[in-house]
């Protein structure tokens, strides 16, 4: 997926009309086809994630060898526990979603794509995946999901390459 995970202080809104609009139909409907338009879909779109921010102020070194106090920033992304499931981080497609689902709680959305989501998800042990609108919509994304879909990419690059590596010189097909 990525190497370094990318997460940015969340924009007012992300539109994530037509990835809701598929997961309801495949709800509807489900079937292969259905099913692969909303992972496809999830692959390309940005959620909203939970985190609680903190500040620590650090003893560093600076430019001139003199010590100086700086202050750093620490995001610490927000689990949810199912009973039945495990741990998953909660991702949001609108803001208003993340508010209901929050109530009183202070969390500052941070706008995480798929591809970060995954790898964040893929290296924190305690966690058993990440879950589309908890409390509303509930699609779960488990590891083991994310790691057939992971799969799936490599081989389709792998074939992609191999049928490049066998095309001949100059594209041209004719003798």
């Amino acid at each position: 997926m990525a190497d370094q995970i990318n997460a940015q202080q969340a924009p007012q809104n992300i539109d994530n009309t037509e990835l809701l609009e598929a997961i309801a139909a495949m709800r509807e409907n489900f079937n292969q086809e259905t099913q692969n338009k909303v992972i496809n879909l999830t692959m390309r779109s940005a959620f909203f994630v939970p985190a609680n921010i903190s500040k620590t102020t650090e003893l560093v070194e600076g430019k001139d060898k003199k010590l100086e106090f700086q202050d750093r920033s620490k995001a610490q992304f927000i689990l949810i526990n199912n009973q039945e499931r495990g741990t998953f981080f909660p991702a949001f497609t609108d803001i208003e979603k993340m508010k209901a689902f929050f109530k009183d709680q202070n969390y500052r959305p941070f706008a995480m794509k798929f591809p970060d989501l995954a790898t964040l998800t893929e290296r924190t042990d305690t966690v058993n995946g990440f879950i589309i609108d908890p409390g509303s919509t509930n699609l779960p994304y488990s590891k083991e999901m994310l790691n057939g879909i992971k799969s799936a990419i490599i081989a389709q690059k792998e074939k992609l390459q191999k049928a490049q590596g066998e095309a001949p010189e100059g594209g041209s097909t004719e003798g």
